[in-house]
């Protein structure tokens, strides 16, 4: 698969890390040290469905597999983990048809990206044949209207502990340009700040495929509070994990110690949101 001008993007550092890969499998096995590599390898595909549309693809690539496999499960397993491909809402699609052709996307195969790539463009291509609603502007002119801002939106879980739902929830954010906090326990709490319709999407992407594994019923997040209008600005510079910075209380030690967490929140002004989030 060759890409053309444009199709990829990818940080400087991932690029580095490839080549260092690259090197080590050419030279392997005179080099007796692996390089230090991420957990994975992510990158954008931008695809183009006509001359006026196109769609963005976020890749990642794994370089490990999950912790919770045992030495004898990784020996059984013969192919590497399969790629995470994650599909942002393009600005001329409605969440609705979004959150359709993300349940419906090929995965946990090998060959995702190409499929996702081959499905994605066929449906695209459907979508936009269609006749065009007319009940409200599209999603191209909300999204350029003058007054769409940041937002600030607070998620209330009543248990959040798996670690590769909370890894998902950190890595899938950049895609989106979210920035915020995760915190896992009883409660967890998931902070996003970025625009509506970007957390809208995500959002949809996290219960569609990184819970796609877990009952509806168990499926618990509400949200508790959203900050909007002129004056909300970006406090976090990106979207991270908290947990392991707050001390542990309860019968199995998974409830963090709340006046800590709020003199976390309270670093960036936001000590009394959190607060009223958790009705402290």
């Amino acid at each position: 698969m060759f890409s053309l001008p444009g199709e990829v993007e990818q940080s400087s550092y991932k690029h580095g890390c490839i080549q260092q890969l690259r090197q080590y499998i050419e030279k392997y096995p005179s080099l007796s040290q692996p390089p230090k590599l991420p957990t994975s390898l992510d990158f954008t595909l931008n695809v183009t469905v006509d001359p006026e549309h196109a769609f963005q693809l976020h890749i990642q690539l794994p370089l490990s597999r999950p912790d919770s496999l045992t030495h004898e499960q990784n020996e059984d397993l013969e192919e590497p983990p399969p790629p995470i491909v994650l599909f942002r809402c393009p600005t001329w699609m409605s969440r609705k048809a979004h959150s359709e052709l993300v349940q419906r996307m090929p995965s946990g195969s090998p060959d995702a990206v190409l499929e996702t790539v081959d499905y994605l463009k066929q449906e695209c291509s459907l979508y936009l044949s269609g006749p065009p609603t007319s009940a409200s502007p599209s999603r191209r002119q909300q999204s350029h209207s003058p007054n769409r801002g940041l937002v600030r939106v607070w998620f209330y879980l009543q248990s959040l502990s798996t670690r590769s739902k909370r890894d998902d929830m950190v890595n899938w954010a950049s895609s989106y340009k979210l920035t915020g906090v995760v915190l896992a326990g009883k409660p967890g709490i998931l902070c996003l700040e970025g625009h509506p319709e970007d957390i809208d999407a995500y959002m949809s992407e996290i219960k569609t495929r990184s819970w796609s594994d877990v009952p509806s019923h168990q499926k618990k997040i509400s949200e508790r509070f959203r900050e909007d209008g002129p004056d909300v600005k970006r406090v976090f510079d990106d979207m991270r994990e908290v947990t392991g910075d707050i001390s542990k209380g309860g019968h199995r030690g998974n409830r963090g110690e709340m006046g800590e967490v709020r003199a976390l929140f309270d670093k960036v002004g936001l000590g009394d949101v959190f607060a009223e989030v958790l009705g402290l």
